[in-house]
């Protein structure tokens, strides 16, 4: 790792931290609440054992995890 990028990176990640924190607090929003329904709702989208099989997949076919995604934004 090339430390002089780390320390770029982190220095924007803080940025957009800081960004979404001042917003749920202008919001009134409960961010722990918020993270748990994204969590769960990231868990029913894209099941832990579908990922996990997802590394076994065969060479030149498509990730379930891209399926799922391509199904996803067609209904979107």
């Amino acid at each position: 790792m090339n430390k002089k990028k780390l320390t770029e990176i982190k220095s924007e990640l803080a940025d957009v931290l800081i960004y979404a924190i001042e917003m749920a607090v202008l919001l009134d929003l409960d961010t722990e609440k918020i993270i748990k329904q994204k969590l769960t709702a990231v868990a029913k989208k894209y099941p832990a054992k579908l990922m996990r099989q997802n590394q076994k997949r065969d060479p030149g076919t498509e990730s379930i995890y891209w399926q799922i995604k391509k199904q996803y934004r067609r209904r979107a």
